[in-house]
């Protein structure tokens, strides 16, 4: 069945932590990601995401009504794609973005589309490393972002997991209190770190075989780098994804 959705007006919306331009971008909202609206304050709309229940401020007038036609979701498999507004390109999109199966929302100002290459079907499949990872060459590291334009370490995670399939929350932290601690990891698990110091798992990273992690930081952006060699964080655990989803 049908619905009708509130989703970004944008190619990227910058979620904040609170009201204001100046608060810290907690996340972004990409093009396509159903919202529900939990408050408002003066020129602000608060929500929370409905694949990560990840909440947040934006600017008010960033999101509309669009109808979800029930055909199941694709996502947007290139690296950026053209918005088209009836045949008339309006803007991008990000890797990641979502669509109805169908391939267009539609929205009381008419249909909006990307190019019917651009999108793959939404479905589980594996870790196919050499076709996502060239999409994120020269990624910068970016507090909150989760686009190939530039991201962290947990918006990087979720970002894969999301082209594999797999839906995962949003936070590193939260990442790991909805997998399992496996002894031995395979190609795709989580590694988790904590601050040198610390207790809370602040950093996470992709398992890619040979004792080697992918992930993102300040630093290098997307980079790999031997377990062993990571030396600004301390090694937590390794875990595994054992769910189609989780209850947010």
């Amino acid at each position: 069945m049908g619905e009708w959705m509130w989703i970004p007006r944008h190619g990227i919306v910058p979620l904040r932590a609170e009201p204001s331009h100046r608060s810290e971008q907690v996340s972004e909202l990409l093009w396509g990601e159903p919202q529900q609206i939990l408050d408002t304050y003066k020129n602000w709309v608060f929500v929370r995401g409905h694949l990560d229940g990840y909440s947040g401020w934006i600017e008010a007038g960033t999101l509309f009504q669009a109808y979800y036609d029930g055909s199941g979701w694709s996502l947007v498999q290139w690296r950026q794609a053209p918005l088209f507004h009836h045949r008339r390109q309006i803007g991008w999109v990000p890797l990641g973005s979502l669509f109805p199966a169908s391939g267009r929302w539609l929205a009381a100002t008419g249909e909006y589309t990307v190019h019917p290459t651009a999108l793959m079907e939404w479905h589980l499949q594996g870790f196919h490393l050499q076709r996502w990872l060239p999409l994120f060459r020269g990624t910068p590291y970016r507090w909150g972002g989760k686009t190939p334009w530039g991201i962290d370490c947990s918006g990087f995670t979720q970002l894969l997991y999301r082209l594999t399939g797999r839906l995962l929350p949003r936070d590193a932290y939260q990442q790991a209190e909805i997998t399992l601690a496996v002894k031995t990891p395979q190609v795709g698990d989580l590694v988790f770190f904590t601050s040198q110091g610390m207790s809370p798992i602040s950093h996470v990273g992709l398992y890619i075989g040979e004792s080697t992690l992918l992930h993102a930081t300040p630093a290098q952006g997307i980079s790999q780098v031997p377990l062993h060699h990571l030396y600004t964080h301390s090694f937590h655990s390794f875990r595994t994804y054992v769910a189609e989803d989780f209850v947010i």
